[in-house]
């Protein structure tokens, strides 16, 4: 009866802890939101929502390329206060609903902190959860997007979810499991085409696990091809009822592509011209646009971005295959990093083929696997964001780190908390304006945009700083087309020459900004002298 007492208050108490913990997080995020201004690509984002919600789920704008249905979730306050008042209307061209959209994003914050609880619990134990959640949540990019109306944090929702389902699957045979696995993929494919992948890597994940456990002949019985089709009809099904079922079936040659390589597989498979595509039109519509615009590059009209940039080198087409790795060095704090490398030599210490193929292949394959195919075959490296998706999978493996400094000396034990402690400070330092977050590797954050910018950087939330400051110190002014004399307030992204996108403010670049506000908008001091050496 004692022992069951303090097992219920120890429950208790880590119950209020993990509830401390998350509403710590959405308080962080909700105060955060309410600092930033409205994004690039928000609107466009629930704009399709919009349409998706009143029936309409086809693609007829330049950007409606990679926007999901899945963003629908934002619309939930404007439909609970249509329902209340049915004549309230606003005029303010959907700037308030999407404000309020934002509030709803932290759904997906929380999911994903649900399901890595879940993971480290059963892998390291009762307290195993607490360093890995707390570095998940408080990391400055995984914060940045928690409420802000894009994909990308969905993605590592919806990723996390497929793999934990996935992996008791594979281990226990449990078809419940196989499910709730292909349910949640084909959510994952309707939120972005990057995780079309999972149809690749889920079966790469299984076949790699039963050879290193030699029962690779499991793989291809007549139960386990019995499961891929359930698992394919599911995922089929799921992605033809997030679109309405809407113009599924149309055949294969009645498709008027926009990219080349679909039209060039569509010339070569005439024979299949009258087989009806059972996918719906949407969807197929997203893939091609996707594709159509990374044939099309940076240099052409219609472009929906305007290159690749890393150290002031903007690349038109094709990518650098070291883009995330560059970016993961500058904005990952120092302190992640450490436990990150640490978790890594330890991994490679304690190294035990079947142990590994039960818990950590399911960690370290997806990030291989996305890792390369973002660095390698990935057109739009426009900023960190597309990367968040295996965030919450490498930190679950630091946990691995955690577990194992806890049985050690006081100095090894206290280590890794000091590291976390560490990030957590450095983070602070940019709350509540993180977007633009860099670790210490850069100095002066004057210079950050002669290493890495785009969204990045400036996701569009410097226009409202801008303003802020000129408002709170009238001696300065927007930027002028032509080098004048006086002061000036100018995002890092507004002085940089896209070749594609000729920039007037371009002339700043020249000169050496004397500071800069909310670490995106650089201060300039113009003087006549320094105008002579533009003459010059």
């Amino acid at each position: 009866m004692k022992l069951n007492f303090f097992k219920k208050q120890y429950w208790n108490g880590q119950r209020l802890l993990l509830l401390t913990i998350l509403f710590v997080h959405t308080a962080a995020s909700f105060y955060y939101i309410s600092r930033q201004n409205i994004t690039f690509d928000e609107p466009q984002y629930i704009e399709y929502a919009k349409r998706w919600l009143h029936g309409r789920p086809e693609r007829t704008q330049l950007m409606d390329d990679s926007k999901s249905p899945i963003i629908a979730i934002c619309w939930v306050p404007r439909i609970v206060r249509q329902i209340i008042q049915p004549e309230y209307h606003l005029t303010d061209y959907g700037r308030k609903d999407q404000e309020e959209g934002r509030y709803m994003m932290i759904f997906f914050s929380l999911v994903t902190a649900m399901y890595m609880y879940w993971w480290c619990k059963d892998w390291y134990g009762e307290k195993g959860w607490i360093l890995p959640l707390i570095i998940l949540l408080f990391d400055p990019l995984y914060l940045a997007y928690s409420t802000l109306i894009t994909t990308d944090l969905p993605c590592a929702t919806f990723l996390l979810a497929v793999l934990f389902h996935f992996r008791k699957y594979v281990l226990h045979k449990n078809v419940k499991q196989l499910y709730i696995s292909a349910f949640l993929t084909g959510l994952a494919i309707v939120t972005k085409q990057t995780l079309l992948f999972l149809v690749i890597l889920l079966p790469l994940i299984a076949i790699v696990r039963h050879v290193i456990h030699h029962s690779l002949k499991e793989i291809f019985s007549y139960k386990s091809l019995l499961h891929l089709l359930i698992f394919g009809a599911i995922v089929l099904f799921t992605i033809n009822l997030s679109y309405y079922f809407n113009q599924t079936g149309i055949a294969f040659g009645d498709y008027v592509f926009e990219s080349q390589s679909l039209q060039a597989m569509q010339q070569s498979l005439s024979i299949f011209h009258n087989i009806p595509v059972p996918f719906p039109k949407a969807f197929i519509q997203s893939i091609d646009m996707i594709k159509a615009h990374a044939e099309l590059g940076a240099d052409q009209p219609n472009s929906t971005y305007n290159g690749v940039y890393l150290f002031e080198q903007i690349k038109l087409k094709g990518n650098y295959w070291y883009y995330y790795i560059v970016m993961l060095f500058y904005k990952m704090p120092i302190g992640t990093m450490l436990l990150l490398l640490g978790s890594l030599v330890l991994l490679v210490k304690k190294f035990k083929p079947k142990p590994f193929a039960d818990k950590y292949l399911f960690l370290i394959l997806p990030v291989l696997f996305f890792g390369i195919l973002l660095s390698f075959f990935n057109q739009f490296q426009i900023g960190v964001r597309h990367i968040l998706l295996i965030f919450p999978l490498l930190y679950i493996g630091v946990g691995k780190l955690f577990m194992y400094a806890s049985g050690q000396s006081r100095l090894v034990k206290y280590f890794p908390v000091i590291l976390v402690v560490y990030s957590l400070i450095s983070v602070a330092t940019y709350y509540p304006y993180i977007i633009p977050y860099t670790n210490e590797f850069i100095g002066d954050k004057k210079f950050v945009y002669k290493k890495i910018l785009d969204t990045s950087i400036d996701y569009g939330q410097s226009d409202s700083s801008i303003h802020t400051f000129i408002i709170e110190n009238p001696a300065y002014k927007r930027g002028v087309e032509n080098p004048s004399v006086g002061h000036y307030a100018v995002s890092m992204n507004e002085i940089i020459n896209y070749p594609t996108k000729k920039c007037p403010f371009a002339w700043y670049h020249r000169f050496t900004p004397i500071g800069v506000y909310r670490h995106v908008v650089l201060l300039y001091d113009i003087k006549e002298e320094d105008l002579k050496t533009i003459k010059q």
